[in-house]
């Protein structure tokens, strides 16, 4: 492609106290081997120096835009913003601790043209910060689904074919990050952010759009993404368990959302490509599953009380699931050794 005559990407980088990394994101979304980009930066009141680092590039660069939002919107508020800033409809997603291979605009928006999508998907590697936990580290490596296995042909992908390649891993994040994400944003709303999610909103936003429209991948790792220890907290129970609130929050993110997916799939027509690929027992013992785990691990009463209150209670409450023994969860166990492999759970 002629770069004279190559359309404007947008680089958005939301940030909030990112002082830490902001400067190496920067520098790589500097160092673009496609020119004709602009790199909007949205800053969600940082105590810390990140606007003023961000500022000072902005005088040396006049493709940096910097936006000091007048309130904090929390992230995927942040997200929003930073896309609505944006002067160009093509928007390349960089958050403040990622960082871009020096060809990664020019590859995906050349992608973007020459297959006629909105959207493109290119792969990514993963940074550990020092002293990562090794276990989890490990989950990364072996657990996580591999997308260059998922989406493995170098062609358009459809909705129908995209919900048959994904059916298998649905439960995981088994297509990338934002950062691994072009799009247009003429095809872009603020509901593609469900407010019902919370660790799994960006995979949503992003199945909310490949499950509906033609995209394209590019089996090359142009995206770095830092893994931080910063859930830390969230893992250790022992902290939260006497904190109602912290431990619904928990209950939320390890458990709750996947029963929305579960949800999703069955009752969902986003997710009706999706169902086709799936057996609706199969995902209602999933469900079952989930539920039946997070009363053994955390205990039948506490957890019971967060589902019955949720707004799901009559998919999640039902005759079998309202009640509780390890007998009957190791049943369960058994019987789910075939769904098991078969959804990569």
């Amino acid at each position: 492609m002629e770069q004279e005559n190559a359309p404007l990407v947008s680089i958005c980088i939301p940030t909030y106290n990112g002082g830490a990394f902001i400067e190496e994101t920067l520098q790589s979304a500097l160092n673009q081997t496609y020119k004709n980009i602009e790199i909007v930066i949205t800053d969600d009141k940082s105590s810390d120096n990140t606007l003023a680092i961000c500022n000072a590039f902005a005088e040396k660069d006049s493709r940096i835009k910097v936006y000091e939002n007048t309130a904090n919107l929390g992230l995927v508020g942040n997200w929003c913003e930073s896309v609505e800033k944006a002067s160009s409809k093509w928007v390349k997603f960089l958050f403040q601790d990622d960082l871009l291979e020096h060809d990664c605009v020019e590859k995906m928006i050349n992608a973007a043209l020459s297959s006629n999508v909105n959207f493109v998907i290119c792969n990514r590697e993963y940074i550990f910060e020092e002293g990562f936990d090794p276990k989890i580290k490990k989950q990364y490596a072996e657990k996580l689904p591999k997308t260059e296995l998922i989406f493995n042909d170098p062609i358009v992908y459809t909705p129908k074919e995209t919900a048959k390649r994904i059916s298998p891993y649905i439960f995981n994040n088994c297509i990338g990050e934002p950062p691994t994400f072009l799009f247009n944003k003429d095809y872009y709303s603020k509901e593609d952010y469900p407010d019902t999610y919370f660790q799994l909103i960006d995979y949503i936003f992003i199945l909310n759009k490949i499950l509906v429209h033609n995209f394209t991948f590019v089996n090359e790792k142009l995206v770095k993404f830092r893994v931080h220890n910063d859930s830390e907290s969230m893992r250790n129970t022992s902290k939260i368990e006497n904190d109602k609130k912290a431990f619904h929050k928990f209950i939320y993110i390890q458990f709750y959302e996947k029963l929305q997916i579960c949800y999703e799939i069955l009752h969902n027509p986003l997710f009706k490509n999706v169902k086709k690929h799936t057996s609706e027992n199969h995902i209602n013992s999933i469900k079952n599953w989930f539920v039946m785990v997070s009363y053994k691990r955390y205990g039948f009463k506490k957890v019971f009380a967060f589902y019955k209150a949720s707004k799901l209670n009559d998919f999640i409450i039902d005759s079998y699931t309202s009640n509780y023994s390890y007998p009957k969860y190791k049943l369960l166990k058994v019987r789910m050794k075939n769904i098991h492999k078969k959804y990569n759970l």
